[in-house]
């Protein structure tokens, strides 16, 4: 479903002076359902939008008008933002949100599921991984004065020292054909980055590298391509060079290559097994310590909260604003709902935010599974999930956290548990 806005709005991801002034390329909600019998309760919904992030509530509204409409479980229905910085502002995360424009976006992503279940047919699936490491760059790099500077930041390249991670270049594909006449239907593929080519200085609506990457794998194969962002947290495209349209071309063009050698390598099988299963749980929220409160009361004296434009990444401003924010919910516990959708011996387990690839690697690599895949950005938004040694580093994302030290343990540690239940069924 096409749900580029026929009007300006205010686009998410940077902090931008004004609303979008055109459109460059349109932005979609693209549903794909399986069903593993005849009835609604076995199926489930995997929906992607083209929009920076979706808050928690809005994911569960839109869920759950999917599952009344359409009988499938509330708990089978994942929603996915591919987390461009250049579409309509459904989140507002720097104070614009699009209220109408969300409303008109969730009623088509919902007849997107709609239509999906009316259009289900007999189809094969097959599942496989490949790679494409020069897309995305490990953003964290450390300077020789011990500070965490970000890739974007132009920072003398004499002072970095190294990256402080590395990166995760999985790709993942799941190929659907139609049975018994084996064309494609669809690819669902999955890689961790951050689709920010385009930074705040751009105020053309685009899906940014992944709507292009979908384009190019529909005109070579058929059917509908669908992306899934991963665990993208310590993920980016080269901050510093190939910030325009063509360099757009050039990383989605890499991409669709990785996915397209990929899916010709997959042999969907007629015969699967479709199963799934969520959990729910809770991490600690941040603590605000005094001295970082003293900070941001200092700060929002001075800009009496108003936060300036940036064409990436945020400033003291945005962090005190952020810092008063937190201060006041920092006794809450956050909670975590997780969906992991298993075809055979491939898993796509969701997550509800921007985890850091070091803790998606260290889930995929302790799966009982053959190929796991991380979906994040899913059915709900707790923003950047760090580290522990992270935290204590500092920078970006550790500066601008919602969640506390010790989080990634209880990720981890129910991650596993719901994937290898899945797998003992």
């Amino acid at each position: 479903m096409d749900v580029t806005p026929a009007y300006p709005v205010w686009l998410d991801g940077m902090i931008r002076a004004h609303a979008s002034t055109g459109v460059h390329d349109h932005v979609y909600a693209k549903a794909l359902v399986l069903s593993a019998g005849s009835g609604p309760e076995n199926a489930f919904a995997l929906l992607s939008l083209d929009v920076c992030g979706l808050s928690t509530p809005d994911h569960a509204m839109i869920r759950k008008t999917i599952s009344e409409q359409n009988g499938i479980p509330y708990e089978s229905v994942v929603i996915a933002a591919t987390h461009t910085h250049s579409g309509p502002a459904t989140v507002g995360f720097f104070g614009h949100q699009e209220k109408a424009y969300l409303k008109e976006m969730s009623e088509k992503a919902v007849l997107a599921v709609k239509n999906a279940v009316a259009n289900l047919a007999p189809a094969a699936l097959g599942c496989g991984s490949g790679s494409e490491s020069t897309i995305s760059h490990y953003r964290r790099l450390l300077a020789d004065d011990g500070r965490v500077v970000m890739n974007w930041e132009p920072w003398p390249q004499e002072r970095i020292v190294r990256p402080l991670g590395v990166i995760d270049p999985e790709v993942g594909v799941l190929k659907i054909s139609a049975e018994p006449s084996g064309k494609i239907m669809g690819l669902l593929f999955n890689h961790a980055g951050h689709p920010n080519v385009m930074s705040g200085d751009n105020y053309l609506i685009s899906a940014d590298y992944p709507g292009l990457t979908e384009s190019l794998l529909e005109k070579k194969f058929g059917g509908t391509a669908v992306f899934m962002n991963g665990a993208q947290g310590t993920m980016d495209i080269d901050g510093l060079k190939d910030r325009d349209w063509s360099g757009m071309e050039r990383v989605a063009g890499a991409l669709a290559g990785a996915v397209a050698d990929t899916a010709r390598n997959i042999k969907p099988a007629a015969v699967t097994t479709l199963r799934g299963k969520s959990c729910r749980y809770t991490v600690p929220a941040r603590k605000i310590s005094d001295k970082e409160m003293k900070w941001a009361e200092d700060i929002l004296k001075k800009t009496e909260g108003v936060v300036a434009t940036a064409a990436d990444g945020v400033g003291d401003d945005y962090k005190a604003n952020l810092y008063r924010k937190l201060r006041k919910v920092q006794d809450r516990e956050i909670e975590i709902e997780q969906t992991c959708v298993a075809i055979d011996d491939c898993a796509f387990l969701s997550f509800p935010g921007e985890l850091f690839t070091e803790i998606g690697m260290t889930i995929k690599a302790a799966s009982p599974f053959r190929h796991t895949y991380i979906i994040g950005l899913a059915n709900g938004d707790i923003g950047y999930v760090p580290t522990d040694k992270a935290i204590l580093e500092g920078g970006y994302e550790s500066d601008t956290r919602e969640v506390d030290a010790g989080a990634e343990e209880i990720i981890v540690e129910r991650s596993l548990a719901l994937l290898r239940n899945l797998k003992e069924r």
